[in-house]
């Protein structure tokens, strides 16, 4: 369960992160907020690598996988996506309680 806790302190750390960098024009004053997703950045930085991930999902499974399934998902604002990865792997690796039962 350590892995889940690092990965949701992972995720809320980019989370944070792209959060302040969509607020940052609005704060400066030379903009407004406006929120990327995960495909702008990925589209942006590494267009190639995007293409060849949707061939490669085209191929191996049906084609409505990429399309409105995994686009959908991609086209979030990337701190709302990143921020809700950051909770469920949070919840699903925290600590639990040991109950102690004591039986007279």
């Amino acid at each position: 369960m350590a892995s889940l806790r690092f990965l949701a302190s992972l995720f809320a750390l980019i989370a944070i992160v792209a959060l302040v960098a969509d607020l940052t024009p609005m704060l400066i004053g030379t903009g407004t907020f406006q929120a990327h997703s995960v495909i702008n950045y990925w589209s942006e930085l590494a267009p190639a690598s995007l293409i060849a991930t949707r061939d490669s999902i085209n191929a191996m499974t049906f084609p409505w996988v990429w399309n409105p399934m995994l686009l959908s998902v991609l086209s979030a604002p990337m701190s709302l996506l990143f921020g809700s990865l950051a909770i469920v792997c949070g919840y699903f690796g925290r600590r639990r309680v040991q109950m102690k039962l004591h039986i007279n």
